[in-house]
């Protein structure tokens, strides 16, 4: 279980750098001033994985608890992970230095590339299709 959490950790990983790559590439090709948007860009991205984690240790805890404490632990987690997305967007509004639009592409990165990769498997799209009396 430990190894296919890897690997899926690592193919995603790799998603998002190539598509943090190819939009620094654009960036800088349309940009008068790339660096904050590339600096916005790394910047959400890794706070988009931290929050990814984040996720995946609070789930991987909760499952182990009794339902009430569960609740409370996966709430109290869910605003954790709000605050510091906030955090990191009132970071990105302060700083000249970072491009708050790339750090929104950054946050949302992660997702991006898990759809990409979910939607665009044959036996998604064969299982949804398929008739009634198929099934």
């Amino acid at each position: 279980m430990v190894e296919v959490v890897k690997c899926t950790q690592l193919i995603l990983l790799k998603g998002v750098a190539i598509f943090i790559g190819l939009l620094s590439v654009v960036s800088v090709v349309l940009l008068k001033e790339p660096k904050p948007f590339i600096t916005g860009l790394v910047f959400g991205s890794i706070m988009g994985f931290l929050n990814f984690r984040l996720l995946y240790i609070t789930l991987t805890k909760a499952v182990k608890m009794q339902p009430h404490k569960a609740q409370g632990y996966a709430v109290s987690n869910y605003m954790a992970r709000y605050a510091i997305t906030g955090a990191v967007l009132y970071v990105s509004i302060k700083a000249d230095h970072i491009n708050v639009f790339g750090v929104l592409v950054g946050l949302f990165a992660l997702k991006l590339v898990i759809l990409k990769k979910e939607l665009f498997q044959k036996e998604f799209w064969k299982v949804i299709f398929k008739r009634k009396e198929e099934r």
